[in-house]
């Protein structure tokens, strides 16, 4: 294994989550070296969002619209 592996790097190794995944990546600047990761994990972390407020568009819609 390289020393430049990202398993060895001492701010990844004590990772909790995927966001503390995604903040060493980008501190430690790995996620220039993996951009196709990078971005899977902020689809993913954008994904709860993004679902939520589509659930409240559609709920406002329903409001809205006359029975």
């Amino acid at each position: 294994m390289s020393s430049n592996h990202v398993l060895n790097h001492p701010k990844l190794k004590n990772i909790s989550s995927i966001t503390d995944l995604y903040q060493g990546l980008v501190e430690t600047e790995k996620s220039i070296i993996y951009p196709l990761v990078d971005r899977l994990i902020q689809l993913i972390l954008t994904l709860p969002v993004s679902t939520i407020t589509t659930k409240q568009i559609l709920y406002l819609i329903i409001l809205i619209l006359p029975a």
